[in-house]
């Protein structure tokens, strides 16, 4: 089997892992708070995250290599990693919020916008890359699929809730350019392990007090218990299998079967909850496919001309 075929795998195994999560997340009652949710994730994430850093710090210190990861930020990246930190958690707690509140699928094609924001961002706030016309035509088909799945109105009783999920988008494009800087643009470049590390600590921290102040005991709620494990456990799945497909095939050959999401969502929406989007929302869900899919062909020529090109220079 091909790297790319096993990456292609990994990441199908990350998005029905990630539509499991949501169901779960959405099967739990309302007496079970979004803190206490994202408490049960942090705190999982923190013991895989540091028992992996843990565990390389001792094989790297034995063959004497020097990238060892840190279990929070280098010196001098500390702000950018706070930054970071608060914009995941952010986009975590929204994310399960949203899941509780819409439907699975149109939850689902929420977090789909955030590819849009990290265009907007970056072209200007950050003023790294210029936008081009086929980001201006990705950008707009996007954001009116998103507007016939809101349909904005102030009879809307959701409204708020599709606001929240459009900033949970806004909170992970901006996570995302923080992840990119500390990879790659800053003097002292962080380990992936450590970005994951310190988000799963500041995760804990973040929602330990409300937590704690919103806990209304176990009596009587082992069902609910027991699906926040299960929601929890498909979390890290969903994580690690992407994070691993990464080292298969570059992101920008297999990202586009993220989209496989929307037939998971659509399915367990229908199977567990009897939802069937109307018309205008499936014509929103086609347009931000449609979306993601141009900008997948665009990127994916772009990466395969400039592979291309140094191998020339190489040869």
């Amino acid at each position: 089997m091909s790297d790319l075929s096993k990456g292609i795998i990994l990441v199908c195994i990350s998005v029905l892992a990630s539509a499991l999560m949501a169901l779960f997340y959405k099967l739990i009652p309302p007496d079970i708070s979004v803190f206490t949710k994202l408490l049960a994730r942090g705190v999982a994430s923190v013991v895989i995250a540091y028992s992996l850093i843990y565990a390389l710090r001792r094989k790297l210190k034995s063959k004497e290599q020097d990238m060892l990861p840190a279990y929070f930020a280098q010196q001098g990246n500390v702000k950018l990693m706070l930054l970071r930190c608060l914009m995941g958690c952010l986009g975590i707690l929204s994310y399960i919020y949203v899941v509780n509140e819409l439907s699975l699928s149109d939850a689902d094609m929420l977090t789909k916008l955030a590819t849009v924001f990290i265009i907007l961002i970056g072209a200007f706030f950050l003023k790294a890359d210029a936008i081009n016309k086929v980001q201006v035509f990705v950008v707009f088909i996007s954001l009116l699929g998103a507007g016939l799945i809101i349909k904005p109105s102030f009879a809307n009783p959701l409204l708020g809730s599709y606001f929240i999920g459009i900033l949970q988008a806004i909170f992970a494009a901006i996570s995302y350019l923080c992840i990119r800087y500390l990879l790659t643009k800053v003097e002292r470049k962080e380990h992936p392990l450590t970005i994951e590390s310190s988000l799963a600590l500041f995760t804990v921290l973040f929602a330990l007090y409300p937590a704690i102040s919103q806990f209304s005991g176990w009596e009587g709620k082992g069902l609910a218990y027991l699906y926040l494990a299960i929601a929890t456990l498909f979390a890290l799945i969903a994580q690690y299998t992407f994070s691993f497909a990464m080292k298969f095939a570059p992101a920008v050959e297999v990202n586009v079967y993220q989209y496989l999401s929307l037939l998971w969502s659509s399915l367990f929406g229908w199977l567990f909850f009897a939802f069937i989007p109307d018309f205008f929302s499936l014509l929103g869900y086609l347009l931000i496919l449609a979306g993601g899919l141009v900008l997948y062909v665009y990127n994916l020529r772009l990466y395969r001309q400039n592979k291309k090109k140094a191998q020339l220079k190489q040869s």
